[in-house]
């Protein structure tokens, strides 16, 4: 059986990508992939009980990084990699683990592992590192075809090596039809549905506030239940205090995909989606195999993914207009066969590689041949320790700051888990993030069947 060692960053647990990590370690083995996960630990953010409390019963390696250097960081990830004796290192977030597999070519390259990187939001940062790190990898595995498409375009990668791999949907736990119109007609107020991180950069959770008010201002009876947790959390819940304390706005937390599936899904008419930018988000599809329509965002990707199309499966708005959503939603209720229609449509989406067993054995695909392609070696581009405090502002060199902080056992401590363990390299200049940006508007623009009015 071939071995997986998947490392990925442990300070939030509650993510998309974490419940695909979690899927790929229970599912894998059945498909002939013994899968271990790497989880990394800090001295303030990282921790990898906390993860493990919500992802239970899986085989787990924990990566120090509680010095908090770079050099630090690197030597945890060599051990665990040589005491793993993986075939295939996959990196979800964790920059640093491709200069680890690359150190690691360079030594022995017959005894190295395969570097894989997820690639799963389509942000410059991550498709910069693609392009600087392409000679070390050896397998991308993206989360939509527009962030497949960079790492082609951009990141100098070869047809081969890149596939998109959505986030596989379960199907419904019991069977479900599609919304009545008649039934609809007859219910007061529609149910909608949001479920996501409660963060405004990419989610734009906070458009939850002038959408519910739009919704009044358009005199649209509803039920809104939120689940989720994020640093907006606390001011979404103050500016909304009088819907939930009415009873209109009902603010669950972090809910589980279980309760999703058996208490949630099942009852919501509408989903409600806002994002800036995504890879295939999951939840919104999770919600269109239950015959809930899809209120969704014109995001970055969602074109080129094709999974929702405007007034076919769903009813799109541009991102940042929450007045349009809820114009959407007033819609639904005003041409209850409008609703039916979609909601037939949404169910009918989640097959083949976007559904839960069709993903698995895409990735299981990919590892193959990943081990058939041969492996790649370069030489890694320099990547500067930063180190905060007193002796960088005295202008004291890294090296030296590295040797006293050994000698002396004075850790690094962080004020971000973006700096305790790196998602990117941090080398991104402003031409790359244009050059990024315009692309995508490129080819989502190709790929757009009709303006969304």
């Amino acid at each position: 059986m071939s071995r997986l060692l998947i490392i990925t960053r442990s300070h939030n647990p509650l993510g998309g990508a974490d419940r695909i990590v979690a899927d790929l370690c229970r599912e894998l083995p059945s498909r002939g992939w013994q899968t271990i996960l790497g989880l990394t630990r800090g001295a303030s953010f990282d921790d990898p009980d906390a993860y493990r409390r919500v992802h239970r019963n899986l085989e787990t390696i924990e990566i120090d990084g509680t010095h908090g250097t770079r050099a630090a960081r690197l030597k945890s990830l060599r051990e665990t990699i040589r005491k793993t004796s993986p075939n295939v290192v996959l990196s979800m977030r964790v920059f640093d683990a491709y200069q680890a597999v690359a150190q690691l070519k360079a030594d022995d390259l017959s005894r190295a592992p395969r570097l894989a990187v997820g690639v799963r939001a389509y942000e410059s940062a991550y498709i910069s590192d693609v392009r600087r790190c392409c000679g070390n990898i050896d397998l991308c595995v993206t989360s939509g075809k527009l962030i497949a498409a960079a790492c082609r375009q951009i990141g100098g990668m070869e047809e081969q090596r890149v596939e998109s791999i959505a986030g596989g949907v379960h199907p419904p736990r019991e069977a479900v039809s599609p919304k009545d119109s008649q039934s609809f007609n007859d219910q007061k107020p529609i149910r909608l549905l949001y479920a996501g991180r409660l963060e405004q950069q990419q989610k734009r959770a906070l458009d939850l506030i002038p959408f519910t008010q739009a919704l009044l201002a358009l005199g649209i009876e509803f039920r809104l239940d939120i689940c989720g947790a994020g640093p907006e959390e606390d001011r979404i819940a103050d500016q909304l205090k009088l819907l939930i304390d009415n009873g209109q706005v009902t603010m669950h937390g972090w809910v589980d995909q279980a309760e999703l599936y058996n208490r949630f899904y099942p009852n919501a008419d509408c989903f409600v989606h806002f994002a800036a930018w995504e890879g295939v988000t999951i939840s919104p599809r999770e919600a269109m195999a239950h015959g809930v329509v899809p209120v969704v965002s014109e995001f970055t990707g969602m074109h080129a993914e094709g999974q929702f199309l405007n007034r076919i499966n769903s009813l799109c708005f541009p991102v940042g207009h929450p007045e349009i959503a809820a114009q959407r939603v007033g819609e639904l209720l005003s041409t209850p066969a409008l609703l039916s229609q979609l909601s037939k449509s949404a169910m009918e989406t989640q097959t083949g590689k976007y559904s839960h067993a069709g993903a698995l054995d895409l990735w299981r695909d990919v590892l193959n041949q990943c081990l058939k392609l041969p492996a790649k070696v370069d030489n890694f581009p320099r990547i500067p320790e930063r180190l905060g405090g007193r002796l960088s502002q005295w202008g004291v060199p890294s090296s030296l700051q590295l040797w006293l902080r050994r000698v002396l056992n004075k850790p690094v401590l962080h004020h971000a888990p973006g700096s305790e363990w790196p998602t990117a390299s941090g080398l991104m200049s402003e031409v790359e993030q244009a050059e990024i940006a315009a692309l995508a508007v490129k080819l989502e623009a190709e790929t757009q069947l009709e303006p969304v009015a």
